[in-house]
């Protein structure tokens, strides 16, 4: 793992913004949240919007509304980690998600949205990526759930009390701009701030430099011995 302490100003700075062709992330680190996981929204979001404007042209085609926050939570997930400086692979750090995506919008999201950090990332991260569907919650007799729609960008998300439920909807297109604009704001500390950037160097360069070792794990190492034995037979092997 990298040690900030030892590096100039310089070499933060190329580790941090500069394209390393060398690196398993041939990307700029920064980019890869910027425009990797950013661009893949965007993506996304073109075909949404063609989706939107073409409905009675287009079968078969999903709005975005479950896949779209799927991919801003891990967004959302890795930039909050770089910004705290923890993840899964420094040894001996503790790695407390809510707690890094927490601060991370209450320093940079809109105040609406600071208002619950906590229960858009749990609805969303929580609830979409492992059960598929938005986690919804009980308070004082009251359910509060999740609604993702795709509208116009332009369009507002707001909440509503139906039948005794507080409903957070969400249209997908803003939580993408804003989402977008709060790492936006990051990189922009992040090039004049010399904590931030060594927080950055330490999350990032332990999830780089992570492997598992795979010796002891029976069934893992069979497939690995599978695809030597086949890399025998030929200088490539075709998965599909």
């Amino acid at each position: 793992m990298k040690n900030p302490a030892t590096m100039t100003p310089t070499e933060k700075d190329s580790y941090i913004f500069a394209k390393d062709q060398s690196q398993v992330f041939p990307s700029a680190r920064f980019a890869w949240i910027s425009d990797c996981l950013l661009g893949d929204i965007r993506t996304f979001w073109d075909g949404i919007e063609n989706y939107l404007y073409n409905k009675s042209k287009l079968q078969d085609r999903g709005g975005g509304n479950l896949s779209v926050p799927v991919i801003i939570s891990t967004a959302l997930e890795f930039a909050s980690a770089l910004y705290a400086g923890e993840n899964k692979y420094r040894d001996g750090t503790p790695y407390n998600a809510t707690k890094n995506v927490q601060e991370f919008i209450n320093h940079f999201f809109p105040d609406n949205y600071k208002k619950f950090p906590l229960l858009l990332w749990d609805g969303i991260r929580n609830g979409i990526v492992h059960t598929f569907s938005p986690k919804a919650f009980e308070y004082q007799g009251r359910y509060v759930r999740f609604q993702f729609y795709v509208e116009d960008r332009n369009v507002k998300s707001y909440v509503v009390e139906v039948n005794n439920t507080i409903l957070i909807k969400v249209n997908v297109f803003e939580l993408y701009q804003i989402t977008k604009k709060a790492i936006e704001k990051y990189r922009a500390e992040l090039k004049t701030n010399e904590e931030l950037k060594d927080r950055f160097i330490l999350a990032w360069s332990s999830v780089e430099e992570h492997s598992q070792n795979i010796d002891s794990d029976n069934d893992k190492s069979k497939e690995a011995k599978t695809l030597l034995a086949e890399l025998k037979k030929a200088n490539n092997y075709l998965v599909l």
